[in-house]
């Protein structure tokens, strides 16, 4: 592997996600509940060319659901790292009915260490515990890196494609609708979203454009500020987005709107 990467054993993987390590179910779930444990399916991508690097677990409030709350482990292939960019497969599941398992290709940015989430449905595959069929869920894992071709010639496009300054402010504004349910009591503009943190970043590309808007809200750390219960306005910094679910439903839209952002620029040139 290159780029100082470490590929993890399962007992790393459960270290860091000890959600992923449960062998049974939590106590409670139906007895017609089909249990598959997270580590089967990691050594059925290590079959295919999948080595993991990274996992995390998701917050429980309620105590019954620790050890079996969602979960997300990321993959690698050494084939799919390029120069700037790394194509890889994301693993996500519960052992609390929460989710069945879901196989999704992501882009690792070394510039910014920023972990993207693809939207598109070739991108995309679930697989329920009822019935679960390891071949099919190979399959997935074999045409998720499949696809690595199209992907960067994606993000190939969208390096050439310039944006005019209200193009981007559109494409912040339809972000930050994505964000706020009420953007006009947010604590900060739509235009905050275009703040770039670092020199690489300054540029009016689309992809640019998606990686600073997504490493803005889902880092969060922009200022702002907020009307608080005495009426009085407050300075306030946003915060990263950690839910597991939340981060990355953001994540595949705001891919999706990248790509309309795309399609919508090459339309008008």
């Amino acid at each position: 592997m290159t780029r100082n990467i470490s590929i993890l054993s399962n007992d790393d993987i459960i270290e860091m996600a000890p959600a992923a390590g449960a062998w049974e179910p939590m106590e409670g779930v139906s007895s017609k509940y089909s249990f598959v444990p997270t580590v089967k399916a990691i050594d059925l991508l290590r079959d295919v060319g999948w080595q993991p690097i990274f996992a995390t677990q998701s917050g429980v409030r309620k105590r019954a659901r620790d050890g079996y709350q969602k979960h997300l482990i990321r993959f690698v292939q050494p084939d799919l790292i390029m120069r700037d960019e790394r194509i890889d497969l994301l693993l996500y599941n519960s052992h609390d009915r929460g989710c069945s398992f879901k196989l999704m290709a992501g882009i690792w940015r070394f510039i910014c260490s920023n972990g993207l989430v693809i939207g598109d449905e070739y991108a995309n595959f679930s697989h329920k515990h009822i019935g679960f069929n390891p071949d099919d869920f190979m399959k997935s894992a074999i045409q998720i890196a499949g696809s690595a071709g199209d992907i960067a010639s994606q993000m190939d496009e969208l390096k050439q494609i310039e944006l005019i300054p209200q193009a981007q402010s559109a494409f912040a504004k339809a972000a930050h609708n994505l964000v706020y349910d009420e953007p006009d009591e947010a604590p900060i503009e739509s235009d905050d979203l275009l703040k770039t943190r670092r020199h690489e970043d300054e540029g009016r590309d689309i992809w640019r454009t998606f990686n600073v808007i997504q490493s803005n809200i889902i880092d969060g750390g922009l200022r702002g500020s907020k009307i608080g219960a005495n009426g009085r306005r407050r300075r306030v910094t946003t915060r990263p987005v950690k839910a597991l679910d939340k981060n990355l439903k953001l994540n595949q839209a705001l891919w999706v709107l990248t790509q309309e952002m795309g399609k919508l620029a090459k339309e008008i040139a």
